[in-house]
């Protein structure tokens, strides 16, 4: 068998074992009660409760171990790819423990010192207020129209989810909070990032020839959400409001390493309204039962770390003349910018088809 070949088989091996891992069992199942407790008392502490996992982790773990080891540049992405999901495999199997933190430090990792030092910054800036007159299911309409204009054939619905917005690319599915409402300006930033970053970047790399790279190389995600933060400013979307809302998670992450739930919530109502400070809290926080602990999941910093990231990078690619190019190398597929070096020694790789374009956000003009 050749090397291509062989590395096809660890890939689409790592793919069937993994598929089934959703960060969705992450979402506590009684969130709306736990809120209410908040609101009699800011400093009670929630008891998170989660739906049974959709996979059995000792049975992942087990079969990921089974999956051999390719000695080239792209074989050992997939290894470091199988270490992270093996890391996501425990962090899943210890909710309510506090090995869980562990895990999720391990395969998220931790803001850095630099990047805590920008949110506390931004952090400080003053709220925009936007008035919400879209209904999800008039957004859902409007999104729809662009997934048209590139031929993607996604499922759009509403949910009733914590989240605001949700997007499956790998599933093809797009979720929208039910019953809820949104300003224009989200609809707008919610194309750009959904669509124009994530979902671009998983078409193009459900064309490359190994689904890694749809499905995110080890530890892209501080690229992904970074390039999404900084398209939306690209666009003129980004808000003041929406940076200090991506610093306040990076800020969450470390503090609820440290601390507890109220700990967070209460600091964050110094610079957000009630109901979004818990939200905030709530997002670092999960994976706990007992919130009046230490730890919770980590990924929340990846937004802003990403973002300062991404801006750097492109800022580098402007002084060397080479935008255009650095924008197509990040848009092959779910790549970060530490394996950029890597795509040089992929077997077959295509360049990406599809790239954001002012032109083709022709639904932002249409409200």
């Amino acid at each position: 068998m050749s090397d291509f070949f062989k590395l096809q088989e660890i890939d689409k091996k790592l793919h069937e074992i993994t598929a089934r891992i959703t960060f969705m069992n992450l979402n506590p199942i009684n969130l709306e009660a736990e809120q209410e407790q908040v609101k009699k008392d800011p400093d009670y502490n929630p008891q998170f409760k989660y739906s049974p996992l959709a996979f059995d982790p000792d049975k992942m773990l087990e079969n990921l171990d089974e999956i051999d080891r390719h000695d080239s540049p792209l074989g050992w992405e997939l290894e470091l790819k199988k270490r992270n999901f093996q890391d996501k495999a425990e962090m899943f199997a210890n909710r309510g423990e506090k090995k869980f933190s562990i895990y999720s430090k391990k395969a998220y990792g931790m803001p850095t010192n630099a990047t805590l030092k920008k949110a506390a910054e931004f952090l400080t800036l003053e709220s925009d207020k936007e008035e919400k007159t879209i209904s999800a299911k008039k957004a859902l309409h409007i999104i729809n129209s662009e997934f048209i204009h590139y031929g993607f054939p996604y499922t759009l619905a509403e949910r009733k989810m914590s989240a605001t917005a949700s997007v499956l690319a790998s599933q093809r599915k797009l979720y929208l909070k039910e019953g809820y409402y949104l300003s224009p300006n989200y609809v707008k930033r919610l194309i750009v990032h959904e669509i124009g970053t994530h979902v671009l970047r998983a078409e193009n790399g459900r064309n490359q020839p190994f689904r890694i790279f749809m499905q995110g190389f080890p530890n892209y995600l501080v690229t992904e959400e970074g390039l999404a933060a900084y398209n939306e400013e690209r666009f003129g979307l980004l808000l003041k409001e929406n940076l200090k809302n991506y610093a306040a998670r990076a800020i969450a992450v470390k503090m609820a390493q440290e601390g507890s739930f109220s700990k967070v919530y209460n600091h964050l109502r110094n610079f957000f309204s009630d109901s979004w400070s818990f939200r905030l809290a709530a997002r670092v926080k999960r994976g706990l039962i007992d919130t009046s602990k230490p730890g919770g999941v980590t990924r929340d910093y990846s937004y802003i770390e990403g973002y300062l990231k991404v801006k750097e990078y492109f800022a580098k690619a402007e002084e060397e003349k080479r935008y255009a190019e650095a924008l197509r190398t990040l848009y092959v597929g779910k790549i970060g910018i530490e394996q950029i070096h890597v795509l040089k020694d992929v077997p077959g790789l295509v360049p990406p088809k599809y790239l954001p374009k002012n032109q083709t956000f022709k639904s932002l003009l249409s409200f």
